[in-house]
């Protein structure tokens, strides 16, 4: 696209979240699915009647996804976690986060697979495991509207979103391991696979950790904590610069370390005396240029992701959406209750409306659309892994709160 085109797309395209803003305001859906269905009706109207609309969804490549938009994401959503309230739910958490979502994979994919059999569509296990790795990862961002309006205690709200969080960092490096071994036809070794998981871990954790440490030294040295351009872009730039050295550099997980960059800031932050701190309003000032960063990357993702389907509208897999809708509900349940039968004699106890909740609550968010977006444009199955992926979204964000607003609506969760 020329430098004219993407300004003018941009600028429509923002024009177009102001006025979804104003007049879904009121509405009981979440914003975001808005956003899918308008780039779903501007991917059709630049395909059928309008084919000199600006093709927004040029504007992103791969790379793009994977080195600007995906750092900004985890940014968003690690920075959200209320640590204190965390460490009481953080093996809960890890556990639904890296055993739940090995489990979720292969029962979504089971299910898909066996359905796929079925209609005699002609699509590998191993290429099923990737669309599955990619739905894998839940995110409250939508859900958490409801919780708004029906209070939840927090412990059961940290475990969702402590959940969502670690799931990002497992669903990422599952993806990566797999899009090797179907994208890429590299082979497949178990104990390889292993070691490679481990080290992506634990070199991730130390990369995040030393910028972190880094970044902080530089807003210590330069006494910039009140700086209106200085302390905001350090922890932003520290994160990508984490991302990109582990994913691009050492081929590690640079989703892990744009997570413990971003957290190990926040304990930093936390372990200064009160004078040292910056001002309320300045805090006010930085929180609100990140929530507006993190907005406009979650809803450019979907929006991007709903135009794509509007130009491939006519080739739209409908046994995939269909069957991935089926593997989603019921991985998500399987998974939430089996551990929650675990953990049941132990002192990680969930009561079973709390389990409810975290069943319901397994939204699939941008992160799921980030990936899907990554897939090659050459790969088969693109078309039919786009359209699970808005089938699977657009089910989990309308029907997911409305069902949790119910739920909630008649339910006690204080009660054990």
């Amino acid at each position: 696209m020329h430098i004219v085109e993407i300004v003018v797309a941009i600028s429509i395209f923002l024009i177009g979240l102001c006025a979804l803003e104003y007049y879904t305001r009121n509405s009981r859906l979440p914003y975001v699915c808005w956003v899918v269905l308008m780039g779903l009706g501007y991917g059709m109207l630049s395909r059928d009647l309008i084919p000199t609309l600006p093709p927004l969804e040029k504007l992103l490549s791969p790379d793009i996804v994977l080195y600007v938009f995906l750092p900004l994401l985890i940014f968003d959503s690690s920075r959200k976690l209320e640590m204190k309230e965390s460490k009481e739910v953080v093996l809960p958490s890890f556990l639904l986060a890296t055993l739940g979502i090995v489990l979720n994979m292969f029962i979504m994919g089971g299910i898909i697979y066996g359905i796929a059999t079925l209609v005699h569509a002609k699509i590998g296990w191993m290429d099923i495991l990737l669309l599955s790795a990619i739905m894998s990862a839940t995110d409250p961002v939508a859900v958490g509207t409801v919780f708004q309006v029906f209070p939840i205690p927090k412990k059961l709200k940290m475990l969702i979103e402590g959940e969502s969080l670690l799931n990002d960092g497992t669903t990422v490096i599952l993806f990566m391991l797999l899009s090797k071994i179907v994208l890429e036809h590299q082979p497949f070794h178990l104990i390889s696979a292993v070691g490679s998981f481990a080290i992506a871990i634990l070199g991730a954790l130390l990369i995040g950790i030393i910028f972190a440490g880094i970044g902080s030294f530089l807003l210590y040295q330069w006494k910039a904590l009140d700086d209106r351009f200085i302390a905001p872009m350090i922890p932003i730039l520290f994160t990508y610069l984490s991302f990109v050295l582990a994913q691009a550099q050492f081929d590690i997980s640079g989703v892990v370390a744009a997570m413990t960059t971003t957290l190990t800031f926040r304990i930093l932050y936390r372990r200064m005396r009160p004078d040292e701190k910056p001002s309320k309003i300045s805090q006010e000032r930085y929180l609100g240029l990140w929530d507006f960063l993190g907005d406009i990357a979650n809803v450019f993702l979907f929006f991007i992701l709903g135009v794509e389907m509007g130009i491939l509208f006519g080739q739209i897999a409908h046994w995939v959406i269909l069957s991935g809708i089926l593997a989603l509900v019921i991985a998500r349940a399987t998974t939430v209750y089996t551990f929650g039968a675990l953990f049941r004699p132990t002192k990680m106890r969930l009561p079973m409306p709390w389990q409810h909740v975290m069943n319901i609550g397994g939204l699939r968010g941008a992160l799921c659309a980030a990936l899907v977006l990554l897939i090659p444009h050459d790969y088969p199955f693109r078309t039919a892994f786009l359209s699970a992926a808005l089938g699977m979204s657009l089910f989990t964000l309308i029907i997911n709160p409305l069902v949790m607003r119910a739920y909630l609506k008649h339910t006690n969760l204080d009660k054990k």
